[in-house]
């Protein structure tokens, strides 16, 4: 099932705007959760076909007649915060608790969250204007293949106009972010993530220390390849053909990872259709039912909200304590992870001092009470 959720960026400053699509089914839950994601892969300022910063040519629309905030609520070193940005993300954390009107919120905690996801907004400017003074700048193509990855887990144009436009945005203010999350991305990538190191000694000492994160339930490893389900009745006959076709040629011996990377539309797709492993609770009922009843190396299509989902076990591991050789990869990643944090955080109360922030409205003031 689809949701909108931030633009990849470095966890611990929360993201500021832009949406992908979580997979199907949820991480795994045999190690300690993981500290901020990677970003994307690093690359060398490029020279040819770079795009035009959003920085260069800034404009500053006027705030809508309903909006909340005024149409600049800061600046950062001279550039604006848009009333419309803090707006977006304010909204997305209103929606879960049902999108309530921000006038009907309590004033302090309007107030907190304003104050949060303004900060959030600055760190992520400051953040920004240091990778264009450091030189990482985005290319085009860049811009395109991301935004074109996006594209891809829609059906339509118009749903995809649709989702942009229920998160206060359009394509362009989409490429915008796209740009400055990718020159983020590259800027902490190379500054900070791979410059951070972490012994063998250190993982074993934190193995050894917190033995209770180790504990798992009943486990199962699962591979998947998602066909979306159509939109009419007939265009879901057809994904349901397809899928069935599919579960036909692996049950014939064909290779799962290559038919998941050629056909399936979850973003797994590119990992071969692994989604590593998935304790009971952690899953979909039926999905569960389905896994946990396979047994390793079964194959079997259900069906989903997202579409027709083929299932493939590949391990199952009984309750129990993981050694450290099983989470020593992930063990490592999240203690980077945290050791990459501490190095962030750093980073931006230095920004933060040198920087000139001028903040406009009063924290929790709604523009019209």
């Amino acid at each position: 099932m689809k949701c909108l959720i931030k633009i990849a960026l470095p966890a611990f400053l929360l993201l500021f705007a832009g949406f992908c699509f979580s997979q199907t089914s949820p991480k795994t839950q045999t190690a300690p959760k993981s500290g901020p994601p990677a970003p994307a892969a690093a690359a060398k300022p490029a020279a040819k076909a770079e795009a035009v910063s959003p920085e260069d040519d800034e404009v500053i629309p006027p705030a809508e007649p309903n909006a909340v905030f005024p149409a600049v609520v800061a600046r950062v070193n001279g550039k604006a915060i848009l009333g419309r940005e803090l707006e977006v993300v304010v909204r997305r954390e209103l929606a879960p608790i049902g999108n309530p009107e921000w006038k009907n919120l309590r004033e302090d905690y309007r107030g907190q969250l304003t104050y949060n996801l303004l900060s959030v907004l600055i760190n992520a400017k400051l953040v920004y204007q240091k990778a264009l003074a450091s030189g990482y700048k985005v290319t085009d193509a860049d811009v395109q293949a991301e935004l074109q990855r996006i594209t891809k887990t829609f059906k339509s144009d118009a749903e995809m106009n649709a989702a942009l436009a229920s998160q206060l945005m359009d394509r362009a203010s989409l490429e915008k972010n796209l740009y400055q999350s990718l020159a983020i991305s590259k800027y902490v990538d190379e500054a900070i993530n791979k410059k951070v190191t972490v012994a063998p000694e250190e993982v074993a000492k934190y193995y050894t220390a917190n033995p209770k994160d180790f504990q798992h339930p009943d486990l199962v490893k699962t591979s998947q390849i998602l066909i979306s389900a159509g939109e009419s009745a007939e265009q879901d006959n057809l994904a349901k053909q397809r899928a069935e076709a599919l579960l036909a040629r692996i049950k014939k011996g064909e290779d799962f990872a290559k038919l998941a990377r050629e056909n399936s539309t979850d973003a797994s797709a590119s990992q071969g259709g692994d989604i590593g492993y998935s304790s009971k609770d952690g899953l979909d009922p039926e999905y569960a039912e389905a896994a946990f009843a396979l047994p390793v190396g079964g194959v079997k299509m259900i069906k989903l909200p997202a579409g027709y989902l083929i299932i493939k076990v590949t391990e199952k591991k009984k309750e129990g304590l993981s050694t450290l050789e099983e989470v020593k990869e992930q063990l490592t990643d999240f203690l980077k992870n945290q050791k990459a944090q501490a190095e962030m955080t750093k980073l931006v109360n230095q920004l933060r001092d040198q920087a000139k922030i001028d903040v406009y409205i009063p924290y929790g003031q709604p523009l019209e009470p």
